[in-house]
Formats: structure tokens, C-alpha cells, sequence
């Protein structure tokens, strides 16, 4: 039994969906080539397996990895960058002044936050994978996540449409010339072509990197940046490579929601689904702005959402409505966006986040709040669904992934006290945080020991990051986003009645102007 692993906690979570019937106390999981074997009382489990490597000493919280959905992989925020989060419309044109890091970076910099604080299961959702640029950067920041050995889910993204603004073949009409021509090439480009080439590189991708431990998916970047001739394409690759999860962003602004109706006469939504992409392998990210008949067409179809609370707070999106989307049926999954509340992208202060946002949504005394294990089954088991993992990861159960991580509880339950009969997981919801993560193992290997990285040379990265960024924009870098500085106060006239009908009705009632 060399080859196995035990992990010991005073608490073992090993099922979200059970609530307290699935905790186990003084609990331990079995993992034997990379998956779990058995999990039981660590006194039942400890005489079977004699020669198994024993990690955790006892006194901590054994949990399933927590799994980010949705993801950009930048390495570091906007405001590491210096540019200030606002509205997505502004941000578009803003994020133009943040440095590039060279993918390695970026890629390292994101495995090594989303490991420290728990998360084992990563989804990197690309943004303009475009030409052979993007097709390098996609290469490089694979290689680069895996040699971390955090678990990972990678889409490549392109817009076929609404590269500068949504309508945009009228809307560069509203510019003046000079800048008109230049806008020209953003609006008017060969869209077969970056179809065909995008792809290329997806298959490319599936072939070389997807497998039992990897997923590659489909990503059209915003359903409100795609020609319907790209998302049928996209619609007959998932079909072609036998049910490939497709992740796009949706109805993430006000504009975004009038748009839908201003192209298409009708909720974007049900547009999609007149192009086949309400379906059960389908992931809205986001979906902040959707409608009742909406909310009740994706729940029939079984469709999955991403949502971003501490994103959409500095973005000023709104608040996706998660208990309408789950009582509908939808799997809603969490992601963190590069942009957490703490700008530090932390996936236990994202739960946290996700828990506490949700809580308003009635005022009726009798009807509960998402409590702390749907939280955590948001956290785990809906991530994985979301992610091309359904039934694979998210919970400590035998023939699962020995994807698991151990939590000091010093900070949770010993500062200085705790109620003993206190819920463990309303404990670790409540007060946790991701230093609070001093384990992570990942398909039974240790990547993060006693809160040390064992794959990452973090000084080493650190040092890198520092450097590059300190060398500043390129000139070229700088032209461009000095153009779309100047197309910007367009853009901003542009949409600047667009959201007028959009947000009547909300889901949440938070207060009342009488």
C-alpha cells in the first residue's frame, strides 16, 4: 500500500449535496493512483493501509479543491496594472494600458493564487485568441499550467463581431473621419477566415492536450460578439467532438441585455436557442441581466451560469439572481474573473462572497438563505460540471479525482473559541480564508505543503513579473491604446441610452426610493 496516501482531518467533508450527513468527524480520505479509494473515520481507515503516507495531522479541515469556472488567467488584476475597474463598456478601452505579460507569467502568477487558496480546479477562459500570437500564447500558458499541476479546463476565445462596439458597422458611421478609417479594420475583416483559424487551433488544442486529466472547450467570447454563422460552426464543433462544453459571456451589462433586442427582436437568450446553444453543455458566464422567461428556458435545458459576485461588484454589472437561477435548475458555478474582493484572487473570500451575496434575495422570514453547503456545492461539484468534470471532481467519494486540500482551523475555530457544536461548514464559510489552505493535493499529488508551493519557485516568478512590468508598455502597445482612448467618448454616446428599459423589476428588492 506504498503508493497510497491518507488524508486526516478533525472534519472531513465529503459531500456538499449531504449537508452535516456528509461530514465525517475525525475523517479521512483514501487516494491510490490519484483517485479516491475510500473514505471513513480516520481509526478505520489508518489499520488498512500500513504503509500509506499519512498527511494532516489530525486538527484540520479535509475538504474537496475548490474549483474557479471561469477565469481569464492575466496573473495579475487591472489595478496591479494600474488601471482602475468601471463599467465593462469603459473597461474595454481602459484594460488597452495594462501591460501584456509574456504568457508564463501570467499563467504561473494565476495557477500559484488559485493554489494557495484551495482552488485545485481552474478554468481558463481566453479573450481574442486571435492569428498565431494567440495560438502561441494558448500553447505557452497550457504548458505552463500543467507543470504547476493544478487541474484545468482551457478555452480559447475570439469575437467574430463587436471588436470595438456592439452595432458596429453603424456605429463607426457616428465617428469622425480620421478616426473612422481607422476603426475601419476592427469593424470590416475577414470573418471566415478568423473562424477557420480559430478553429484550427481549438482542434489543435483537443489533440494535443485534452485527456482524462485536461479539458479543452469552446469559447465564443460574449454571445454579444459573435455572428450567428460563427456560433452554428461552434454549435457543430461540440456536436462533432461529442458534446464539448461551450462557455460564452452573457447579458453581463444593461447595454449587452438592449442589444439582444435592438439585433434580434427578442431576449438574447432565446436567440441562442434558435441556434442550438441552450443545452446542457452550454455555459453562460455572468448572466447577470437575464429575464424570468429566460431564467425558466435555461432551467428546462439544464444549461450552466458563472457567476463573479466580487467581478460584478467592481464592474458595477449588478447581481446575477443565483437563487431564481437554481430554483429554475440551472448549475450555477463560481468563478473569480481575476477580479476578487480582495484583488488578490482568493477562492475561499470568493465563496464567502458568493454566500453573502445571495442572502437578500426575499424578505420573508420563513424562507432561508443559501446556506453554507450550497455554497460549497456551488464552490466544488457545480464547477466541475461546469468545467467538463461532471461526476469527476468536486467531492471526496470513491472513483472520484484525488483532488482534496486540508485547512488549518487555528484561525476558524481556535481565535480563541468556537461553539463545538458550531457547523463546520458554516465555520469555514464564515471565517476562512485562503491562508488559511495549508494543503492541496491534486489527483494524489502534493502541490502545496504546509502553505509552501512545491511546483511553483515563487521568488523566482515574483522577480520576473516585477521586472517585465517595470520595462512599461511597448510603443505600439501605447498607440493603441491611445486610439481607443480617443474612440471611447464615442462609444460612451453611443450606448448612452441603451440601458434606459433594461433594469425595471429587479430580482433583488435592496431598498425603495419612497
Amino acid at each position: 500500500m506504498t503508493d497510497a496516501i491518507i488524508m486526516h482531518g478533525a472534519y472531513a467533508i465529503t459531500d456538499p449535496r449531504l449537508g452535516r450527513s456528509g461530514v465525517i468527524p475525525s475523517g479521512a480520505v483514501v487516494i491510490m493512483d490519484g483517485t479516491v479509494k475510500e473514505t471513513d473515520p480516520f481509526a478505520t481507515i489508518a489499520p488498512k493501509y500500513p504503509g500509506a503516507r499519512i498527511i494532516g495531522d489530525g486538527t484540520q479541515l479535509l475538504m474537496p479543491g475548490l474549483v474557479d469556472a471561469h477565469s481569464h488567467g492575466r496573473g495579475l488584476s487591472p489595478i496591479q496594472k494600474g488601471v482602475r475597474n468601471d463599467f465593462l463598456e469603459n473597461a474595454l478601452f481602459d484594460w488597452a494600458y495594462m501591460p501584456i505579460l509574456p504568457p508564463e507569467l501570467t499563467a504561473a502568477m494565476c495557477a500559484l493564487r488559485h493554489l494557495r487558496s484551495g482552488c485545485t480546479l481552474l478554468h481558463h477562459n481566453g479573450f481574442d485568441d486571435d492569428g498565431v500570437e494567440g495560438a502561441r500564447r494558448a500553447h505557452s500558458a497550457i504548458k505552463t499550467y500543467l507543470s504547476t499541476g493544478i487541474r484545468l479546463a482551457f478555452s480559447p476565445g475570439v469575437r467574430d463581431e463587436s471588436k470595438l462596439a456592439m452595432g458596429g458597422e453603424e456605429f463607426i458611421e457616428t465617428l469622425p473621419p480620421d478616426l473612422r478609417i481607422k476603426a475601419r479594420p476592427f469593424v470590416f475583416f475577414d470573418k471566415e477566415a478568423l473562424a477557420d483559424a480559430y478553429f484550427s487551433l481549438f482542434d489543435e488544442l483537443y489533440d494535443t492536450y485534452n485527456n482524462n486529466d485536461t479539458r479543452i472547450l469552446l469559447a465564443p467570447c460574449w454571445a454579444h460578439g459573435a455572428s450567428e454563422a460563427f456560433l452554428r460552426r461552434v454549435r457543430d464543433k461540440a456536436d462533432e467532438r461529442g458534446g464539448v462544453m461551450i462557455h460564452t459571456h452573457l447579458l453581463q451589462s444593461p447595454v449587452q441585455k438592449a442589444y439582444g433586442f435592438r439585433r434580434h427582436g427578442k431576449p438574447t437568450v432565446f436567440w441562442l436557442d434558435d441556434l442550438g446553444l441552450v443545452q446542457s453543455n452550454v455555459v453562460y458566464g455572468h448572466a447577470i441581466h437575464v429575464t424570468e422567461a429566460e431564467i425558466d428556458l435555461m432551467g428546462r435545458r439544464n444549461v450552466s451560469v458563472t457567476s463573479h459576485p466580487s467581478c460584478n461588484f467592481h464592474m458595477r454589472n449588478g447581481i446575477t439572481p443565483v437563487v431564481p437561477l437554481r430554483a429554475a435548475g440551472v448549475n450555477v458555478a463560481m468563478g473569480l474573473d481575476d477580479k476578487t474582493i480582495n484583488d488578490d484572487e482568493d477562492a475561499v473570500m470568493e465563496l464567502r462572497m458568493m454566500h453573502k451575496v445571495h442572502r437578500l434575495h426575499t424578505f420573508d422570514l420563513a424562507t432561508p438563505a443559501l446556506s453554507a453547503y450550497e455554497a460549497l456545492e456551488i464552490a466544488t461539484l457545480n464547477g466541475a460540471r461546469a468545467t467538463g468534470f461532471a461526476d469527476e471532481v468536486g467531492a471526496l467519494l470513491p472513483g472520484m479525482k484525488g483532488d482534496a486540500i486540508l485547512v488549518d482551523l487555528d484561525r476558524v475555530a481556535r481565535d480563541p473559541w468556537i461553539d463545538p457544536e458550531f457547523d463546520i461548514a458554516d465555520a469555514f464559510v464564515e471565517r476562512a480564508m485562503g491562508a488559511d489552505v495549508a494543503t492541496v493535493v491534486i489527483g494524489g499529488k502534493i502541490v502545496v505543503e504546509n502553505h509552501q508551493p512545491r511546483t511553483i519557485d515563487v521568488e523566482g516568478l515574483y522577480r520576473e513579473v516585477r521586472t517585465f512590468c517595470a520595462k512599461g508598455l511597448t510603443p505600439e502597445q501605447r498607440a493603441h491604446a491611445d486610439f481607443l482612448k480617443k474612440i471611447k467618448p464615442y462609444v460612451q454616446a453611443w450606448y448612452a441610452t441603451w440601458h434606459e428599459t433594461m433594469l425595471d423589476q429587479p430580482f433583488y428588492r435592496l431598498n425603495s426610493r419612497t
